[in-house]
């Protein structure tokens, strides 16, 4: 880098987090960190994406989450059971929770978030997840007294616990009513995490103040469960698209986390005062490709694209020799990842071009989307449409930001391929089902792959479920509904005077584990 583009990328980096001394220069403790982008909102379960989430999981609380390999353990239940016919499930609430207005949990603020979420008016996609569209149905959700809290089923359903705990879906997370308006419009979150919301100014930051009256279970950490003790009093996160500007940022001392990419993490490994976490997550990195496009209705104009492109070279490229190609949607670290899901369509341009040929390929468009932002999005995009292109197809790139991205997904339209991420979903059956299905945003639609995804999240035995997984793999690779690259390597640069920073496969940073020094 010459010094005058030093000095430009300088001023850009004291211009993204120059806001930032006014929401905490009066904290006794601080870490700045940097988000790619703005949160989507402040409604968890209702707006999200990945740096959303990672917001609302310091507020916010569900009754059972993930720990660290990915199993289901309580949160604000204590425990939980389940009757011996699989249909209903009874969470048996700690005591003395606190909300972050000082009220303490109980049975009936649980009844009513499980209503805002999952009733017939919520605005949240979630809801699909429990009122039959998806497979399971939830036909009482109700409180039985101040510490109980029942829900049943109208079938069994083996990942009933592991959907309640997705992301996406805000952990189905427990907030006082006060969080409405009185005509029920979203106000803000009143939660039970150890952090609460403060100032979020749009395009610029946002802030956590600690909740000092937080109520801690008494384990070690788990994964987004366990004992959670927070010492800093404010996470401050800067908006910084630029991922050269963030590291700018952290090596000026201006910021004390940055996600960065593979190259910046190489680079910064043997800097003195710095320290880099590097871990392999369950985000999927994928190509996902429109099922409304008329181009892709032929499976081998699909498989000539899989063959197109060569995932391992792509991966490698990507993350700097650190991480492999992994094209299943279900991540290596899964019990149910076997070598079957490690086969996927091998990169084979003459096949490629057979293929094309025999579909009668006559140069249609194949219109890339991607966006900017950290994450690779656009280089992985870049070095697909020349592979495509290497294969005879008119292959071009729109560069687009983030929220016009998830708007195509979301529609289905204005894109053949998009270069494309989906947030950890630590079950095979949710692996399949976050593409899989009738709605518009699902790459797969084929009703025989729809139906064997809703199979493999009710079935409770283990042999069954793999068969499942292994017969969606085969699928998977012979009707290529998308492409997959690998699942996704996180590096983390931080300062020295950052401490407690542990990454895991789900990839989402977890505050009250931080610790700063002077």
């Amino acid at each position: 880098m010459t010094m005058d583009k030093f000095g430009i990328a300088r001023l850009l980096a004291a211009t993204a987090i120059g806001c930032a001394a006014s929401g905490s220069v009066m904290a006794e403790s601080a870490v700045n960190m940097a988000l790619n982008a703005d949160i989507r909102g402040t409604n968890p379960g209702v707006t999200r994406d990945g740096n959303t989430d990672i917001i609302h999981s310091q507020f916010v609380e569900g009754l059972v989450t993930y720990a660290d390999n990915f199993e289901i353990i309580p949160m604000l239940a204590e425990t939980y059971d389940v009757s011996e016919d699989g249909l209903t499930y009874t969470f048996n609430l700690r005591h003395g929770v606190k909300f972050h207005n000082g009220e303490e949990m109980t049975a009936n603020e649980v009844e009513w978030s499980w209503n805002r979420l999952a009733g017939e008016a919520s605005e949240s996609h979630c809801k699909n997840y429990f009122n039959g569209e998806n497979g399971l149905k939830v036909v009482s959700a109700k409180a039985v007294d101040d510490y109980t809290f029942e829900i049943t089923l109208d079938r069994p359903y083996a990942v009933f616990l592991a959907t309640m705990a997705r992301f996406d879906c805000g952990s189905m997370g427990i907030l006082h009513p006060d969080s409405v308006n009185e005509d029920g419009s979203w106000n803000k979150p009143i939660g039970t995490g150890p952090y609460v919301l403060g100032e979020h100014l749009p395009g610029r930051y946002v802030e956590l103040e600690r909740f000092p009256d937080y109520v801690s279970r008494d384990e070690p950490v788990n994964g987004l469960g366990g004992g959670k003790h927070a010492e800093v009093d404010t996470l401050h996160f800067d908006f910084v698209g630029e991922g050269a500007v963030a590291k700018t940022a952290l090596q000026a001392g201006d910021l004390d986390i940055v996600a960065l990419d593979a190259m910046a993490a190489a680079e910064l490994k043997e800097a003195p005062g710095f320290k880099v976490d590097a871990t392999q997550s369950a985000v999927w990195d994928t190509y996902l490709l429109n099922p409304n496009d008329p181009v892709l209705a032929d499976v081998r104009i699909r498989q000539a694209m899989a063959h197109a492109i060569d995932p391992s070279q792509i991966m490698a490229a990507i993350t700097e020799g650190f991480g492999e190609a992994s094209p299943s949607p279900v991540p290596p670290m899964s019990k149910n990842f076997t070598e079957v899901q490690a086969e996927y369509p091998a990169y084979d341009v003459e096949q490629a071009k057979s293929l094309m040929e025999e579909a009668g390929y006559d140069g249609e468009e194949i219109k890339i989307i991607a966006t900017r932002r950290n994450g690779a999005y656009y280089e992985r995009a870049l070095m697909a449409q020349a592979m495509l292109a290497d294969a005879g197809f008119n292959a071009t790139l729109e560069v687009v930001e983030w929220g016009t991205q998830l708007e195509a997904y979301r529609t289905g339209e204005g894109y053949t391929m998009q270069s494309f991420s989906f947030s950890p979903r630590l079950h095979a059956g949710l692996s399949f089902e976050m593409f899989t299905g009738e709605a518009k945003r699902k790459a797969w639609q084929d009703p025989e792959a729809v139906a064997l995804v809703y199979e493999s999240l009710e079935t409770g035995d283990p042999e069954r479920l793999q068969e499942i997984i292994d017969e969606l793999s085969h699928r998977f690779n012979k009707e290529v509904p998308a492409i997959g690259l690998g699942h996704r390597m996180l590096f983390t640069g931080m300062s020295d005077r950052v401490s407690g920073f542990e990454n895991w496969g789900a990839g989402v940073l977890r505050g009250w584990m931080l610790r700063v020094s002077d």
